[in-house]
């Protein structure tokens, strides 16, 4: 393998943490890019580094990675953590990869994986098992047999180049991230919505269960073949019924995970970081595919501890372009290993989830504290050896705490 490059990983808030933290403790000189001060960029082991937002100015932020690539010098490796990041990245890799070696897929792998609706399209045809999906004009033609209830999803929530409107649109998307609807006249309505803000939007099967149904396989791939695998679930998210990881465990992977890997990796001749969302229906037991994010994921730091660390094999991996051998499968010593956000995941379990449909998450401190005694694992804003991220992790879980209580004040739910 060749001698240590530098690492360029962006954005940075705990999906960038973890591969910098992944990266910066084998002693790789790590980079944290972003256009604002994420958990990530207050870490000991990255120097932070202002970039444009590639939501806003994609050429400006391709430039000021050329720029720093040049001052940097060989060839540093580029970990995009989030959505119109590795978008960005791809769709200018032909200008990149001269100078970079990219943890991201081609254009079209990345670009396909990101259209919700096209993806759903694709995996049906690839006989993966995924939840129907309906494009608006299907949705619009009332000859059209929907299952009620259904859910309008946007097609995408983030993309580059789009200007000063770029955050605006991506707040008007994430309003639409999930939405259900329950009849012809709430669909209407929904449809009408998303034409006003100028939102593409799709209709999706609905997959019933909150968000402790969701299972994750995480996996680094090359060239379609599967190299590294890590499987996991939620245990407790935050909105409850559709929200992002807050707590999740690791465990040994099933044979339907590494199955499901191999199979959508090698047909789409997949190369870097992804994160397979699986939602199992809490009625039926069916496993649906729900999407596949072509870049690292919230809770990658769950890889360490479970034995398989994904940045550090990706690194190594683009690095030296070749094979590492047999798949390596996290969890391999038969134990359960978590991932949490502490100081969120007390929050809600004490407090926030009262004022939701998931009463029943809520927790007393010695029930909370059940979910990891006897396991190890990574409280993600306290590591011994990066202690700035707790001072920060404390100041922005005080604003949160400020804003949730602004909401339920309000006679607001979540």
């Amino acid at each position: 393998m060749k001698d240590l490059e530098c690492a360029f990983v962006f954005n940075c808030d705990y999906n960038g943490l973890s591969v910098i933290q992944s990266l910066g403790r084998r002693g790789i000189p790590v980079y944290a890019l972003d256009a604002k001060r994420g958990i990530g960029t207050r870490s000991r082991y990255a120097r932070y580094l202002n970039v444009p937002d590639p939501l806003v100015d994609e050429r400006g932020f391709v430039d000021k990675l050329k720029e720093l690539g040049t001052k940097a010098g060989g060839r540093p490796v580029l970990f995009p953590t989030n959505d119109h990041w590795a978008e960005s990245v791809a769709r200018n890799r032909e200008e990149l990869e001269d100078m970079f070696d990219l943890v991201v897929a081609d254009r079209a792998v990345v670009e396909l994986f990101l259209d919700k609706e096209r993806f759903g399209r694709w995996a049906m045809e690839q006989d993966l098992a995924v939840p129907r999906v309906w494009s608006r004009s299907e949705l619009e033609d009332p000859s059209t047999a929907l299952p009620f209830p259904l859910a309008i999803k946007a097609n995408a929530r983030r993309k580059p180049g789009q200007g000063e409107e770029g955050r605006q649109w991506a707040r008007a998307a994430d309003a639409l991230r999930f939405r259900t609807c329950g009849d012809r006249e709430e669909l209407v309505e929904l449809l009408a919505e998303a034409a006003r803000v100028g939102v593409p939007v799709f209709g999706q099967e609905i997959v019933r269960g909150r968000s402790s149904a969701m299972h994750s396989i995480g996996v680094y791939a090359s060239d379609g073949d599967v190299e590294g695998l890590v499987y996991g679930w939620k245990v407790r998210g935050f909105p409850p019924g559709f929200g992002d990881c807050v707590t999740g465990f690791s465990a040994p992977p099933p044979e339907w995970a590494i199955d499901m890997a191999k199979e959508a990796c090698g047909r789409a001749r997949y190369t870097g970081l992804a994160e397979f969302d699986v939602m199992i229906d809490q009625e039926s037991g069916a496993r649906k595919l729900i999407e596949i994010n072509p870049r690292s994921w919230g809770w990658i730091g769950v890889s360490l501890p479970a034995g398989v660390d994904l940045p550090w094999l990706a690194y190594q991996g683009i690095q030296s372009k070749e094979p590492v051998g047999e798949v390596a499968l996290g969890c391999a010593d038969g134990e359960t290993v978590y991932y949490a956000k502490m100081l969120a995941d007390l929050q809600n379990t004490l407090l926030w989830y009262r004022f939701s449909d998931a009463r029943d998450w809520v927790l007393s401190p010695r029930q909370w504290w059940a979910t990891f005694r006897g396991k190890r694992g990574v409280f993600a804003e306290f590591a011994k050896d990066d202690p700035a991220i707790a001072v920060f992790a404390l100041v922005q879980a005080a604003k949160q705490f400020a804003g949730r209580a602004r909401r339920v004040l309000k006679g607001q739910r979540f």
